[in-house]
């Protein structure tokens, strides 16, 4: 596959995490299910950061340090 296809497939997929947060409330459990069931793709790491970085709903509020690594902390407008 040549690169730049490689990057509108990433794009697409990112789209799709996107879309499906965007609907309703959903956890990335559920994400990666919906990913496997309706497109035959497993959602890795970096996708699924990214399409919630993305999300109209998802906002990425901060950073903590949990068992030695630095991850994420993540508020929805569901939960206000």
């Amino acid at each position: 596959m040549k690169n730049n296809d490689k990057i509108w497939k990433y794009r697409k997929i990112i789209g799709l995490i996107r879309s499906r947060v965007d609907r309703s409330q959903c956890t990335t459990t559920e994400i990666i299910e919906y990913m496997k069931e309706m497109h035959g793709h497993d959602s890795r790491p970096n996708e699924l950061e990214r399409a919630l970085m993305k999300s109209n709903r998802i906002h990425k509020i901060g950073t903590t340090q949990c068992n030695g690594k630095m991850v994420s902390i993540w508020a929805s407008d569901w939960n206000k």
